[in-house]
């Protein structure tokens, strides 16, 4: 295993481990170029005390990862119940649908909101193993784009497959623009049923906490 597969595996554990604290709803960890922890943002509900989560947080890492972190490194953002339940809700997949000749492929992918919105994204490629999770992934793309609009910009820097314990996982790397803002997020699935549904799980479990 790659030092920054391994090093990515480390921070999306500690970023569950940060979502399970009570009244936090997401978590989202910022790394610098030596792969240390440089930011980690979290949305909580507005019931605790930002220190005290803050506190849990700290707490949290340093018996996972076995050293302190700065304090103010953690920000905490606090949503009211209306903004919550949209949180909460965040995207996720309606269906998936594929079609292939013998050389090309094309996929579709729904995505309906909290709200009961729908989005369809489509995308057509070869039929190789990479070009099939590209191509789902720029799939969900174009359905997460559709929802966004065009004051978010989405892109697709790259799909890989690789196996973690006995099961067979899905990561994906896309760039987002919003405003000024530029950065890369990294999301992840295990393939449970379908590698096209696992792909483009992969895409939102990356840009779901910007929603």
């Amino acid at each position: 295993m790659s030092d920054i597969l391994e090093r990515d595996q480390v921070i999306s554990h500690c970023e569950s481990l940060i979502e399970q604290i009570e009244d936090i709803v997401s978590a989202k960890i910022e790394t610098g170029d030596e792969g240390k922890i440089s930011e980690i943002h979290v949305v909580s509900k507005s019931d605790r005390n930002p220190k005290q989560i803050i506190r849990d947080i700290e707490s949290t890492l340093i018996a996972f990862l076995g050293t302190e972190l700065e304090r103010k490194k953690i920000s905490v953002a606090q949503a009211n119940d209306k903004k919550m339940h949209s949180m909460e809700g965040r995207l996720r997949i309606q269906g998936i649908s594929t079609h292939q000749t013998q050389n090309y492929l094309e996929v579709k992918v729904m995505i309906a909101d909290s709200d009961g919105g729908t989005f369809e994204g489509r995308a057509k490629g070869t039929a190789s193993l990479h070009s099939r999770m590209s191509t789902a992934a720029r799939a969900a793309i174009d359905a997460v784009q559709l929802f966004a609009g065009d004051g978010f910009l989405i892109s697709l820097e790259d799909v890989c497959a690789f196996n973690i314990g006995d099961h067979q996982a899905i990561s994906v790397l896309v760039s987002i623009i919003k405003g000024e803002r530029d950065e890369q997020l990294l999301g992840s699935a295990l393939v449970a049923h379908d590698l096209y549904e696992a792909v483009a799980q992969a895409v939102l479990n990356a840009v779901n906490i910007n929603f």
